[in-house]
């Protein structure tokens, strides 16, 4: 699809999602979208969840700066982010409102951890992992060498604006993010190392690690690490509850049910 198409598509989002038409104008008018801002998505292979959300895998020769524009187009286009739909489970924060001040919020988070998109992309790619973007306006990886595995622990860890999912040893690691996009699930790995869908909804688990990625903005990389340190010490000895997991929403990070 070229970038009137998708210009065209963003509207027709947030039609079908009640986004009402002066919220519409409205981004267009602030944020300056034009169908040339979707040019960024062009060859990009799209994946679609099962509520028809688009997500977009990042080529490997990619920038920094070209997954950072694609992350930001991608919630655009959505006119949304799931969380929280009609229906669904009960969920630790209330919905956001899809609308220019949330874009405003999401461009300032990309600025602060903008050192995840001109270092860490290219880390990624160069170690062998694949990224998506997300509705939530940040980037979604699995894969990697053994060096880039280190850098995902439990479910998954998030480094900036990047969600490492902890899929173990990959050998397709795009195939791995078109399988867990389209399942709709937050995978993790079984105990034969097998990764697996589970039963949490993968908009909570997105959901929660964007709060993490707002954490990341707050406190700055060094603070970032300080930060989860200690609560990792008071968690793992005392048994105490990590308060930045808790700030994230424990239910929709799979730490509680």
């Amino acid at each position: 699809m070229d970038a009137h198409g998708y210009c065209m598509r963003w509207r027709e989002n947030a039609e079908r999602r009640g986004v009402a038409a002066h919220v519409v104008a409205e981004i267009a008018r602030r944020h300056e979208v034009t169908a040339t801002r979707f040019g960024v998505l062009t060859n990009m292979p799209e994946l679609s969840d099962p509520d028809g959300k688009s997500f977009f895998l990042i080529p490997a020769y990619a920038d920094g700066a070209r997954a950072r524009a694609a992350a930001l187009m991608t919630y655009i286009l959505n006119a949304g982010t799931g969380y929280g739909k009609p229906g669904g489970r009960a969920t630790d924060f209330p919905v956001t409102p899809y609308g220019a001040p949330e874009i405003t919020r999401i461009m300032a988070r990309q600025n602060a951890n903008r050192w995840s998109y001109t270092h860490d992309v290219a880390f990624v790619h160069r170690n062998g992992g694949r990224l998506v973007t997300t509705p939530n306006g940040m980037l979604m990886g699995v894969g990697g060498n053994l060096v880039q595995r280190l850098f995902s622990r439990r479910g998954g860890t998030t480094w900036g604006d990047l969600f490492m999912v902890n899929a173990g040893k990959v050998t397709d690691p795009a195939g791995l993010l078109c399988q867990i996009v389209s399942s709709g699930r937050a995978w993790y790995l079984d105990g034969n190392g097998t990764p697996r869908a589970s039963r949490l909804d993968l908009d909570r688990v997105l959901h929660h690690e964007e709060r993490h990625a707002a954490q990341w903005a707050d406190r700055g990389y060094v603070g970032m690490l300080a930060g989860y340190g200690r609560e990792l010490f008071r968690e793992l000895v005392f048994g105490a509850v990590n308060r930045l997991e808790a700030d994230a929403g424990l239910a929709d990070g799979g730490y509680r049910a």
